[in-house]
C-alpha cells in the first residue's frame, strides 16, 4: 500500500519512506491460475496428475506473507513447516480442528483459581479474565484460524467492553465471544441468529427489555439493535451489487437500504425479549433487573410484551400480525440473511480484516458469490468465505504486492502478537495474563473486546484525508494511528524488547484484593536461534530471518540498509552493546518500519 507507506513514515518514524519491491515475486500464488500436468512411469497421460497453483508447495516467503494474513502471528518453524505442507492443505487442517477448548471454559478455568482468594467483594471476574483467556489461547492453542477469524467478527459483531460493571458480564461477554468463535467456521445465519439472542448483545444494543408500544405509559421499542443489525452486521446502509459497488436508482443516486420507518418497523420485531433465569436458577421475569439474570443464557421471549401487530419488511413485504415473538425474529433473521447485500458487506468486512483495505469489485465479487452457495449450494458458509478470502488471486498472487492499493495496516494487537509468537514468548508459569486495557488502550487505541462504540476502534470506511482519500482509497486502521499513539507505540516496542514485553498480572495484592504485577512470573523470549544465526552468519542473515518472521520477506534494501547501518554505528560506539543487544534492536527497528507495519 504505497500511498500508506508514505503516510505511515511521516507519523511513526525517520525511516526514509521507499515503497515495498517485490521484483522476483517468489512464491505461491504468482502462479495462480496456471496448471502444471505431469504424468506418472506408467502412464504418457499428460492428464494423469494435475497440480493446481494454489496447492503448489511454497516457498518461505510466501509462506510467511500468508501468515501474517491468517493468523496473529508465526515463528520461523511454522513458516517453515508450512512451506513444506503448503497453504491449501493447512486452511484444510484449521477447519478441520475441533473446539478443544472454548473462551468461557477458560474463562472459568481462571475465575476458579483466582477468585476464591480475592474474597467476596472482589469484582475482578468484570474486567480481566476473558482477556487473559484471550493471550492465553493465542499463546498455547493451536487453532490459529478459528481465532483470528472471532477477532474479526468481534470487530463486526461489537459489544461493549469487559470493563463494564453491570451484571454479570465478565461470564457474559465470554459466552458472546464463544458465539464467534465456535460459529467461526459455520453459517452466517447462525450467527446472526445467536447474535440476537444473546444477552450481551441485548444489554448492549438494548433490545433486552424492548418492549412493546404502549402509548398510555409513553413506551415506544427502542431502535437501537433494529438499526445496527441492518447497518453494521448484514446489509450496510445503501443496496449494492454482488461486487461491492453501489446501485443507482434512475437518476444516478445511490439507493438506501432502508428508511427509518424500516428501523421502526423491525424494532417492532425485536421486543418482548428479556432474561431466561435468575443467577439463582429460579424462573425469571420480564421486568426483572438483569444484574439477578444469568447472562451466560440467550434471552427469552415473553410474548405477552411482544408487539404482534403486522410489520412492513424492506422488499414491502409484510410480516402479518398474529404471530409469536419468535416466529417474527426468525421472519426478519431469514429476511435479512437472504438478502442480497449480505455477500458483498460482510465479504468485504472480511476481506479488510485478513488481507488488504482495499478489495477490488471483482476480489469483492468471488467473495460475495462463495457466500451466496458454497459448492453443495448452501448460502452463508463461512468457512467457504474465509477460503474464498485466503486463496483469492488478489490475497495470494505476489506480482500485485506493487499495487498502490495493496495491503492493509496493522491493528496495535496484531503487531504485539506477531512480536509475541514470533520469537517464541514464554513465562515461568505457562500463564499470559497481559491486561491490555491498560497497557494498550489508552496509549494505541485497542485492546481485545473494548471497541468505544458499536462502529469498532476504526470504521471500515475511513479514509485519511491527505493521501487516501483523493485517492478514493479507504485506510481503516489509520483512524486510531496519530502522533500520540505513533510515539505510543514506539516506546510500547522499545520496552517490550528491553524491559519485559507486558506485566503478567499472576500475583494477588491481598491489600486491594486485586491481581497485580508478579515479578516472578515475567515474559520472556527465547532468541537462542538468532543468536546462533548472528554468531554464525554474521548481521545480514540475522536481518533476512528477523525480516522473514516479522515482515514476510518484503523488507526493502533502503530499509536493511538503514537498520544495518544504525546496528553498526551502536557496535563501534556503545559501550557494552552485546549480541543480546544487536537482535533486540534489529527487531525493534524492523518493527517501526513501514515494511512491518503495513501488511501486503
Amino acid at each position: 500500500m504505497k500511498i500508506l507507506l508514505t503516510f505511515i513514515s511521516l507519523i511513526a518514524f525517520s525511516f526514509s519512506c521507499i515503497s515495498q519491491t517485490y521484483p522476483d515475486y517468489i512464491g505461491a500464488g504468482h502462479e495462480t491460475g496456471v496448471t502444471i500436468y505431469v504424468s506418472d512411469e506408467n502412464s504418457n497421460d499428460l492428464n494423469t496428475h494435475v497440480i493446481s497453483g494454489a496447492e503448489r508447495v511454497t516457498d518461505f516467503k510466501a509462506a510467511s506473507r500468508f501468515l501474517g494474513q491468517a493468523t496473529f502471528g508465526s515463528n520461523y518453524n511454522d513458516i517453515i513447516t508450512l512451506a513444506n505442507s503448503g497453504i491449501t492443505q493447512w486452511i484444510d487442517n484449521q477447519l478441520a480442528m475441533p473446539v478443544t477448548e472454548n473462551f468461557y471454559t477458560k474463562y472459568i478455568t481462571i475465575f476458579n483459581e483466582i477468585a476464591p482468594q480475592l474474597g467476596p467483594n472482589s469484582t475482578i471476574e468484570l474486567d480481566e479474565f476473558l482477556i487473559y483467556s484471550f493471550y492465553q489461547k493465542i499463546m498455547n492453542d493451536e487453532d490459529a484460524l478459528r481465532q483470528k477469524m472471532a477477532f474479526a467478527l468481534s470487530q463486526i459483531f461489537v459489544i461493549s467492553p469487559p470493563t463494564s460493571t453491570l451484571g454479570n458480564r465478565g461470564f457474559a461477554n465470554s459466552i458472546y465471544y464463544d458465539l464467534l468463535y465456535e460459529g467461526a467456521f459455520g453459517n452466517y445465519r447462525d450467527l446472526l441468529m445467536n447474535v440476537t439472542m444473546s444477552s450481551a448483545m441485548g444489554i448492549y444494543l438494548s433490545h433486552f427489555q424492548n418492549s412493546k408500544e404502549d402509548l398510555g405509559l409513553g413506551i415506544s421499542p427502542d431502535e437501537n439493535f433494529a438499526r445496527e443489525i441492518m447497518q453494521l452486521f448484514s446489509i450496510g446502509l445503501h443496496e449494492l451489487n454482488n461486487d461491492g459497488s453501489l446501485k443507482l436508482d434512475q437518476n444516478a443516486e445511490i439507493i438506501p437500504s432502508y428508511t427509518n420507518f424500516e428501523i421502526q418497523q423491525m424494532s417492532r420485531i425485536f421486543t418482548g425479549l428479556s432474561g431466561n433465569e435468575r443467577l439463582d436458577g429460579n424462573p425469571a421475569l420480564f421486568t426483572f433487573n438483569f444484574g439477578v439474570m444469568d447472562l451466560t443464557l440467550p434471552m427469552k421471549m415473553y410474548d405477552e410484551y411482544h408487539d404482534v401487530t403486522e410489520k412492513n419488511l424492506l422488499d414491502g413485504s409484510i410480516i402479518m400480525g398474529g404471530q409469536s415473538g419468535m416466529d417474527d425474529i426468525n421472519t426478519a433473521i431469514d429476511f435479512l440473511f437472504n438478502h442480497p447485500n449480505v455477500g458483498p458487506f460482510i465479504g468485504t468486512r472480511l476481506i479488510q480484516q485478513f488481507v488488504k483495505s482495499n478489495p477490488s469489485p471483482a476480489y469483492i465479487n468471488r467473495v460475495a458469490s462463495a457466500f451466496n452457495s458454497n459448492t453443495n449450494g448452501i448460502r452463508g458458509d463461512m468457512s467457504a468465505v474465509l477460503r474464498a478470502v485466503l486463496l483469492d488471486p488478489e490475497a495470494r498472487d505476489c506480482s500485485l504486492i506493487d499495487d498502490p492499493k495493496a495491503g492493509r495496516l496493522k491493528q496495535p494487537i496484531e503487531r504485539m502478537t506477531n512480536l509475541f509468537l514470533g520469537f517464541n514468548l514464554s513465562t515461568p508459569s505457562g500463564k499470559f495474563w497481559f491486561r491490555d486495557v491498560v497497557e494498550l488502550r489508552p496509549k494505541v487505541e485497542q485492546s481485545f473486546l473494548a471497541a468505544p462504540t458499536v462502529f469498532n476502534f476504526f470504521t471500515p470506511f475511513y479514509a485519511e484525508a491527505e493521501f487516501v482519500e483523493p485517492n478514493d482509497m479507504v485506510s481503516p486502521e489509520f483512524q486510531i494511528l496519530n502522533s500520540t499513539s505513533g510515539i505510543h507505540y514506539l516506546n510500547i516496542i522499545e520496552n517490550a524488547l528491553k524491559n519485559r514485553p507486558f506485566g503478567n498480572r499472576t500475583a494477588i495484592n491481598t491489600a486491594t484484593n486485586n491481581l497485580t504485577i508478579n515479578s516472578n512470573d515475567q515474559p520472556a523470549f527465547n532468541f537462542t536461534a538468532e543468536i546462533a544465526e548472528y554468531n554464525n552468519n554474521g548481521l545480514s542473515s540475522l536481518i533476512d530471518r528477523i525480516d522473514l518472521i516479522l515482515c514476510h520477506g518484503q523488507l526493502s534494501s533502503g530499509t536493511k540498509a538503514i537498520v544495518t547501518d544504525a546496528i553498526n554505528q551502536n557496535i563501534n560506539n556503545a559501550i557494552g552493546y552485546d549480541t543480546g543487544d544487536i537482535i533486540n534492536d534489529v527487531i525493534y527497528y524492523i518493527m517501526l518500519s513501514p515494511d512491518y507495519m503495513i501488511i501486503n
